[in-house]
């Protein structure tokens, strides 16, 4: 699909805009809050995996309880790695098993263990060197040190939430401002679910494969929905994703639905051009949320009775 240049100028505006505004909210009260948060967070789940490995001296029987313990123990390596770096270290390593908090095999566990052990930062659990009983000092010492690199990487994350809780509200509100009803959530298998001026918040289409969850799905009127996805991103990195998630989604509805489901996306944060431009140009609708006004002129303007 071509762009015109109007609609490029106004989305190159907004891009810019809408990094502004989230550089500016970096410095406020509620993103010194998220580091709060993030710092609390870390520092419990730091604490509950010493506890599921007997303060690291049994490493396999803490992850075979639960791998949601290895984003503790990746941390505590030297240097800390990501989850895609230590899927290359240890290939009995799972994404999705940490990321679910899985039981896993005493074998996996095992050699995960043997992993971490290999790589662990040997000023960190000193006692581990010696083969002793901790001293209180050095438990504290592994706190204080790994608890806020871990709170690093859980904060962009706790933001985005953040954000994207106040993002999805808008909308709802701008909806119902607007004399939009607000339907139950049920999964959509028939596109006439969702009638003209009525809207789904979280739910789900079905598709020819498994169904694709929505953020907002509204009923524009013979048997046109819009399925809006709202995103947030933090950097031009995370936009990659983010745009792709949409496109994937936008490519499962246009299968199944064709034409009678419309997608857009509602924008926020520090996004590449390029990915804004990757969905104008799939023929998805773009909006912003520091501009919901144009989503609304957009509404009364499609939504047909």
């Amino acid at each position: 699909m071509t762009v015109s240049s109007d609609i490029v100028a106004y989305h190159t505006e907004q891009t810019r805009r809408a990094a502004e505004i989230y550089v500016a909210d970096l410095t406020r009260q509620d993103a010194a809050t998220d580091w709060y948060r993030a710092n609390a967070i870390a520092r419990s789940k730091v604490v509950d995996a010493l506890r599921a490995t007997d303060l690291m001296r049994d490493l396999s029987k803490g992850i075979s309880k639960s791998a949601a313990h290895l984003v503790v123990l990746r941390h505590m390596l030297a240097p800390p790695m990501s989850q895609d770096q230590f899927a290359l270290l240890c290939p009995a390593y799972s994404k999705a098993a940490e990321n679910t908090g899985r039981v896993i095999a005493i074998d996996a566990a095992k050699m995960l263990a043997a992993a971490i052990e290999g790589g662990r930062d040997k000023r960190l659990a000193r006692w581990l060197n010696r083969g002793t009983t901790p001293a209180i000092h050095e438990v504290k010492e592994l706190l204080r040190t790994v608890s806020p690199i871990l709170a690093q990487q859980l904060v962009a994350t706790l933001r985005r939430g953040r954000l994207s809780a106040t993002q999805e509200r808008a909308v709802i509100d701008l909806l119902t401002a607007k004399g939009w009803a607000r339907q139950r959530s049920a999964l959509i298998e028939k596109l006439d679910d969702v009638p003209v001026k009525y809207f789904m918040h979280k739910t789900r289409f079905a598709t020819k494969n498994r169904p694709q969850e929505v953020d907002i799905a509204c009923g524009l009127g013979k048997t046109v929905v819009l399925a809006m996805e709202c995103k947030v991103t933090n950097d031009q990195t995370n936009s990659v994703k983010r745009v792709n998630d949409v496109l994937k989604k936008a490519t499962a509805w246009q299968d199944h639905w064709g034409s009678f489901v419309k997608t857009a996306a509602l924008l926020q944060g520090v996004l590449s051009f390029k990915d804004v431009e990757r969905l104008l140009t799939s023929n998805v609708e773009v909006f912003w949320t520091h501009d919901l006004e144009t989503f609304g002129n957009w509404l009364e303007l499609n939504a047909i009775r």
